[in-house]
């Protein structure tokens, strides 16, 4: 990403975090397990790696619709400062009258990182799979994109187009009456171009409300990445996990 773009990501996430402190307050009740709410929020997130994590999420539309959406922007940073990656996503959710799929979504995802700059359109629908305290998330996307053109060379190729697609399932248990939950959460993503790029994603979550009124959450991520980045004479095996612990507030 140019340096201009990082200076916009970053100018605007400054913007968005001061927005998000006088956006009006939904009356739902707050459930960071459910991937599909729509809420105001932001979270500051360290890994043991050192690297840091921003996000904030703006709620577009009132509590009680049919169809609510969010905008939200993330951005992360290495343990030296330099940027690494960032997110930009517009989600738009819409409630049905089905009990085993009583929430779909769509989304619209800008993503970048030091290898390569995507746009993704996808799609999520809550999954009840009548057990107490249990729910589960189903997710596609198609993606589109390049690579960055230094890697390309790097990886001894020209051609940077990108296309692909990525798979995900989210299940989460509720453990107690607080909302303290766990969440398992397998992805794979596909990238095809002169780079062939096989990622597995596998995260394991834990999350617990850290004040009474519910609107401050601990949240504990173990996450392993494992796959491979091949072109025609260069291969990078990916086997790295990491963990991270973040600080949510909704607002």
């Amino acid at each position: 990403m140019r340096t201009l773009t990082k200076k916009i990501v970053l100018t605007s996430m400054c913007c968005m975090s001061v927005h998000a402190t006088f956006a009006n307050e939904t009356e739902a009740k707050i459930d960071p397990s459910d991937i599909t709410a729509v809420n105001t929020s932001g979270y500051l997130g360290l890994n043991n790696q050192g690297d840091l994590k921003l996000s904030t999420s703006i709620s577009l539309t009132n509590g009680g619709s049919s169809s609510m959406s969010m905008g939200t922007l993330e951005a992360s940073i290495d343990n030296q400062g330099n940027y690494k990656d960032s997110r930009l996503q517009y989600f738009q959710v819409f409630s049905t009258t089905n009990s085993v799929a009583p929430k779909v979504a769509a989304s619209i995802d800008i993503i970048d990182n030091q290898n390569f700059t995507t746009g993704a359109l996808g799609a999520v629908s809550m999954v009840n799979p009548g057990v107490k305290n249990l729910m589960g998330f189903a997710r596609v996307g198609l993606l589109g994109g390049k690579y960055d053109s230094d890697f390309t060379r790097m990886m001894g190729e020209s051609d940077e187009g990108i296309v692909g697609g990525m798979a995900a399932i989210y299940l989460s248990y509720k453990t107690g009456e607080d909302g303290t939950y766990i969440m398992l959460n397998p992805e794979y993503t596909y990238l095809d171009g002169s780079i062939d790029t096989s990622i597995v994603k596998t995260s394991l979550i834990l999350g617990t409300p850290i004040s009474s009124d519910g609107k401050n959450w601990a949240q504990f991520k173990i996450e392993n990445s494992s796959g491979h980045m091949t072109s025609s004479s260069q291969k990078i095996d990916i086997n790295d996990t990491v963990t991270w612990a973040f600080f949510k507030a909704y607002f």
